[in-house]
């Protein structure tokens, strides 16, 4: 089935697709993965206009009792529920959206579960219903643990017995996948450094990993990768991860996280932000074990170096980044740094 499937989204180019039956039955452990290429193209309205269309009508379905192994939907009236279709997916996120539409003839509802695979274990964890045979559906759902795997059923609901059963498409999808995640993230964060942003991380598992791509962005849509990282591979302890981004410019930073496993499946991390320096301040920190220290600027300038007498001392050009100043020929105390074209001044201690 996982091959028929395939070979329908590569090889057709027509809104007409074949009508699929992807877990008829009344068991769920007829469940097929979801495929996250089965919203391809996917428009609204009540034709898949280059999606998959899926089945629940008869030939699909031999029976339309609901399955008896899984609680009752909590959304709708138990006597209108009728022919589900089993589907089953791992959590990318904490939160997943399930959105599908319908033609003229069915009424959609979505029931999403917890638990199994053994009859009877099944909890549910979310339920929606559409408004009629073609205002679609959209089930939002939270807590999820990423990597662990779900269940979902596709059934009709309506009074009319003719509308509980057809054709239907999913659109607008997310957080769902057709494979085991290959990493677990705990914790994703960015601050800011003289150095520039710190991008650190954590996993509480990996399963055949292969990297990390650190990736930003200016404005949220456009990311380009920043850094790559080798990953631990298949580990059941905590790993921790960190690496730098120095920005040409102020403002807001987007950046997330690509994992790539070895099979060359890949997710993304939950996007973070974090504002750098705007371009009216600059930043210096000493360096332990070293004669030096580190300034960072948004833009060339003149740095005057003076001691708490007033007495000037030196004066550095610096241009926008990084900059190293030598210290060796100062003493231990407190100096004051003055931007020349910022006007603004810094307080720091040197050590002996």
């Amino acid at each position: 089935m996982k091959r028929f499937i395939a070979v329908l989204l590569i090889t057709s180019t027509h809104t007409a697709m074949a009508q699929m039956c992807p877990g008829g039955g009344v068991n769920f452990n007829s469940a097929v993965t979801f495929d996250p290429a089965w919203i391809y193209g996917c428009n609204t309205g009540t034709s898949c206009n280059g999606g998959v269309s899926f089945d629940n009508r008869i030939a699909c379905q031999p029976t339309t009792a609901m399955d008896a192994c899984a609680p009752a939907p909590s959304c709708g009236t138990a006597g209108n529920n009728a022919s589900n279709i089993w589907f089953k997916f791992y959590a990318t996120a904490t939160t997943a959206t399930i959105s599908c539409f319908q033609n003229t003839s069915l009424v959609i509802a979505v029931q999403a579960f917890n638990g199994g695979p053994a009859c009877g274990t099944l909890t549910e964890i979310g339920c929606a219903i559409a408004g009629g045979p073609s205002s679609g559906v959209t089930l939002n759902l939270s807590g999820l643990v990423p990597g662990h795997l779900y269940y979902f059923r596709i059934f009709g609901s309506s009074n009319p017995v003719s509308q509980r059963t057809g054709l239907y498409c999913f659109c607008g999808t997310t957080g769902l996948s057709d494979f085991v995640l290959q990493v677990v993230l705990t914790s994703f964060k960015a601050r800011e450094t003289i150095n520039g942003i710190e991008l650190s991380w954590s996993s509480s598992s990996e399963n055949n990993s292969q990297y990390f791509e650190a990736e930003h962005s200016n404005d949220g849509i456009t990311y380009q990768t920043v850094s790559r990282i080798a990953a631990a591979g298949t580990a059941v302890a905590d790993r921790k991860y960190s690496c730098m981004y120095v920005p040409n410019k102020g403002g807001t930073n987007y950046f997330r996280l690509k994992q790539t496993g070895m099979d060359g499946h890949y997710v993304y991390s939950s996007v973070v932000t974090i504002q750098s320096g705007n371009g009216n301040e600059f930043m210096i920190s000493s360096v332990a074990g070293k004669n030096e220290w580190q300034l960072r600027v948004n833009h060339s300038d003149f740095i005057t170096l003076y001691n708490l007498a007033g007495q000037l001392l030196q004066t550095y050009h610096v241009q926008a980044g990084l900059n190293y100043l030598s210290t060796v020929n100062l003493g231990g105390g407190i100096y004051l740094l003055r931007s020349r074209q910022l006007n603004q001044v810094r307080r720091i201690y040197l050590s002996n």
